[in-house]
């Protein structure tokens, strides 16, 4: 992992250098939504999550030749999940016992650099065409879930949501599972997603379409296997000339 966060830096200074002065910041804002599937080594079925959230951030546009530029950037993302126990009962029954609870919310918070190929079609003075393709690597440092127990649930240990060990007490009570950096944490901070994205650049704004697939599991859980996808659909705003 790190050798291939750093070969991509490298990659990107030597972009960087044989680049031209001329540069370009772009500020954005837009809508996620990602799909996690969870694949395990016994006979269980796939099993698959949405969440939706949101995205800001920014980055250069750095001219390499013609229509073509290099845009290193940063972007914060919120995603927020409601757990209902019941959409799922085969599922859940299954991993939880039988024991029915309440909905959880869960929500999660990532830190991402993209590194992405631009290039634009100009159709006119103020139209123009951008397709862009590249990889963004992906730390989160906040996912947890806080969710109340329902009916009559004696102290114990269970499998929770997304597949790691939580204790829970009685009914009544909340239980905040930090999927991270507790001792029986389930998911890894760290990501990597190779996508592209198209969209139309219409005088200083662009509306941008995106797709990312990740390239690592996340889970920590042995015998299982996490990956996601997500689609981006969002705004850029221009700042200095084009």
């Amino acid at each position: 992992m790190k050798k291939i966060v750093a070969s991509l830096f490298a990659a990107a200074a030597l972009l960087l250098a044989a680049s031209e002065a001329k540069a370009q910041l772009y500020v954005g804002v837009g809508f996620l939504n990602s799909t996690e599937i969870t694949r395990y080594t016994n006979n269980d079925p796939k099993f698959t999550e949405n969440m939706g959230g949101f995205y800001v951030g920014a980055s250069y546009n750095f001219n390499l030749v013609g229509g073509l530029g290099f845009a290193p950037g940063f972007y914060l993302d919120g995603l927020f999940q409601t757990v209902n126990y019941k959409e799922d009962p085969v599922h859940y029954q299954k991993t939880f016992g039988g024991f029915t609870f309440n909905n959880g919310i869960y929500r999660e918070l990532g830190l991402n650099i993209p590194l992405n190929l631009t290039y634009k079609f100009e159709i006119n003075d103020n139209v123009k065409i951008v397709v862009y393709g590249g990889v963004v690597a992906q730390f989160v440092p906040l996912a947890h879930t806080t969710y109340r127990e329902g009916g009559i649930t004696p102290v114990g240990l269970v499998v929770g949501p997304r597949g790691g060990r939580v204790f829970y007490a009685t009914s009544g009570n909340t239980y905040k599972y930090d999927h991270l950096w507790s001792s029986n944490a389930d998911m890894r901070p760290f990501n990597m997603y190779a996508g592209g994205g198209v969209g139309v650049q219409l005088g200083d704004i662009q509306i941008m379409v995106g797709y990312d697939h990740s390239l690592l599991n996340v889970s920590r859980i042995e015998g299982e296997r996490t990956g996601r996808s997500q689609i981006k659909v969002g705004v850029n705003f221009t700042i200095g000339e084009d």
